[in-house]
């Protein structure tokens, strides 16, 4: 059943909930489009809560796209740092520099220029646009594919992108024209605290009365979501390696593009999950001496879970191809990805160093 068939007296009801009281965030309240795309941005597969305190410092440092679009990438990385999915830091710098040259310093007004910014797809573009200039655009995310599938109990798999497709279409005659952006927010809401994944909690919903699924009792079946392809698995061998007088260690800054690109990194190479000869690996490398396994982590990203050995040395020599010698007291001025802060958090002498503000 589609949304042009059924009763739309939910979509008041939904408004009228979220206007009686919706969660205090820094970038509500405001049709400011800078505050509003970077926000945007930042909330793509990151918790609200998480946001907060980033979105705050980095409106402290940054607090318009002409002082964003003159940063140097490393400062942004490191005010990113701990967020993950750094690509979204270097597009939004990108995209900051392309606004300040080709729009005068603010977001674009149209869904078409807005999609030529690094970083910005339909979902984030139609928020934007919606929140800050009234465009009646349906911004749709797995929140509102969710709420939308279990209102019109729809079975198709919402991670089929002609289905996301199929969907905007359908929400596109459904926005209110005087309150797209609010309309938007309210759907995001609604996903979030009250039409969650498993189980719902109908009892609180504003629309409960217009829900199918709610209806015929199959919350826990609906959305349905079919995923494609497995995440790579990798054993990961990351070796600590420190100077003679243990007063730096051996660090790259990793290229721009690709996974962690920007970011700074630790020796890491992937082994044969047939190979347990750990130390002994170490050795025949000839990379230095009193090594030490120090133990596993796990990280897990996107498409691919890194299963990790962290290995602790001193190392000969001072040369090495693609690494340099960073002191202790500058590592607090570089952007690690998560990933390399478990290592940090497993060696004493950096915990203390990386804890430091």
């Amino acid at each position: 059943m589609t949304a042009q068939n059924s009763n739309f007296k939910w979509v008041h009801l939904l408004l009228a909930w979220f206007d009686h009281g919706n969660r205090k965030m820094p970038w509500r309240n405001t049709k400011d489009p800078y505050k509003r795309w970077v926000s945007e941005i930042m909330l793509q597969q990151t918790k609200v809560d998480t946001v907060i305190p980033y979105f705050n410092r980095f409106m402290e440092r940054f607090p318009d796209v002409s002082s964003l679009a003159m940063a140097e990438e490393d400062e942004v990385l490191k005010l990113w740092e701990g967020l993950g999915y750094y690509s979204r830091a270097r597009n939004l710098l990108k995209a900051a520099l392309m606004i300040q040259e080709k729009h005068g310093g603010r977001f674009p007004e149209t869904e078409k220029e807005a999609l030529k910014l690094p970083g910005v797809g339909a979902y984030s573009a139609a928020a934007v646009l919606s929140m800050a200039y009234d465009v009646s655009l349906p911004s749709v995310d797995g929140n509102v594919m969710r709420v939308y599938s279990r209102i019109y109990e729809r079975e198709e798999n919402i991670l089929d992108p002609s289905v996301v497709k199929q969907v905007r279409k359908e929400l596109s005659h459904l926005i209110p024209c005087d309150r797209p952006g609010d309309f938007n927010e309210s759907m995001m809401e609604l996903g979030a605290v009250i039409c969650m994944p498993g189980i719902p909690d109908c009892l609180q919903c504003p629309v409960e009365g217009h829900c199918q699924t709610k209806r015929k009792g199959r919350q826990s079946e609906i959305p349905v979501r079919i995923k494609k392809g497995k995440r790579t698995v990798l054993e990961q061998h990351v070796y600590v390696l420190w100077s003679e007088k243990r007063d730096a260690v051996l660090l790259r800054k990793n290229p721009s593009k690709g996974l962690l690109g920007g970011l700074w990194a630790f020796p890491t190479e992937t082994v044969e999950t047939s190979k347990n000869r750990e130390v002994e690996l170490v050795q025949e490398k000839e990379i230095g001496y009193n090594v030490e396994k120090v133990g596993v982590a796990k990280h897990v990203f996107s498409h691919q879970e890194w299963n990790m050995k962290i290995f602790e040395a001193q190392v000969r020599g001072s040369e090495w191809q693609d690494y340099q010698w960073i002191l202790l007291s500058d590592l607090n001025k570089l952007a690690f990805p998560e990933v390399y802060r478990k290592v940090f958090r497993m060696i004493p002498q950096l915990t203390e160093i990386a804890g430091k503000e």
